[in-house]
């Protein structure tokens, strides 16, 4: 009989957000207890199991609803179901007390629910931030981004205080954003520096240039690279050599990109430009 895979455990802070801690458990079947220092959020990929907080038992297993954390509190495993795969991303109060005060939120938001609805703005935030975590990212302007938008997702479907009304739209920050990101789009820019570029806040940039342009700003710079790589693949450069021409770390970081918006390898692409 094959034997059954040992037990991992990771734990790292992202170099552009040192104030979020990533923790991610592989075919675990431990019971864990824990008296939470910050706001969590966890996704189970694999695996269930029951556990206490706040004073009655939950389970939480595969799916779309995130298991939510807040400082000062306990959570204690009950059951496991089966061995659990899941990542865990802890963000310091600090980091969050600033977002709710960027927001108009309470200065220490205090959290409803234990685990998330399931349908809403946080878990499609909150599972593209724990995809790209995943893929240990080295973007900062992707990292930053998701970080932020999760925040706000957070705060503003889970806090229990109400966020204040909308901010007009700004179109000409918006464009002098856009601008700021083609003369820059080959580094790794930073979202609080893009931000002070246009004289917004990163919560607001974020909500304005993805109403105006349709994306977020890093989803918007990856464009962006692979337009440029496809020009640089068509005059015969290697695709190593695109990669970091572009702001890429390395061609895998370009293959990943460049298959999920052009459809096709950069070898192919590659290829194809050549016959034609």
């Amino acid at each position: 009989m094959p034997h059954a895979r040992p037990a991992t455990v990771i734990t790292w802070r992202p170099l552009s957000v040192p104030e979020m801690q990533v923790v991610r458990v592989e075919n675990d079947t431990r019971l864990w207890t824990g008296h939470s220092t910050g706001y969590g959020l966890t996704v189970t990929y694999g695996g269930a199991f029951d556990f206490w907080y706040r004073k009655r038992t939950w389970t939480h297993g595969p799916g779309r609803r995130i298991k939510l954390k807040e400082p000062g509190e306990v959570h204690r495993d009950v059951r496991i179901h089966a061995p659990v795969t899941a990542q865990s991303v802890t963000f310091s109060p600090v980091l969050v007390e600033r977002a709710a005060h960027q927001l108009g939120l309470a200065r220490t938001p205090h959290l409803s629910p234990a685990l998330s609805l399931g349908q809403g703005r946080l878990e499609l935030a909150a599972l593209a931030l724990h995809d790209a975590l995943a893929l240990r990212t080295s973007d900062s302007l992707e990292c930053e981004s998701l970080v932020a938008e999760t925040l706000e997702a957070l705060l503003t479907e889970y806090g229990e205080t109400k966020p204040s009304p909308s901010r007009a739209p700004h179109p000409t920050a918006v464009s002098r954003a856009r601008d700021f990101l083609h003369e820059s789009f080959t580094r790794n820019v930073e979202l609080e520096a893009l931000a002070a570029a246009v004289g917004l806040n990163k919560f607001h940039l974020l909500r304005v240039f993805r109403a105006e342009l349709g994306l977020p700003p890093h989803e918007y710079v990856t464009h962006l690279r692979v337009a440029r790589a496809k020009t640089l693949l068509e005059q015969g450069l290697a695709a190593g050599t695109v990669a970091v021409e572009v702001g890429l770390y390395d061609q895998s970081q370009l293959n990943r990109h460049f298959g999920r918006i052009v459809g096709m390898t950069p070898g192919q692409y590659a290829r194809a430009s050549q016959r034609q």
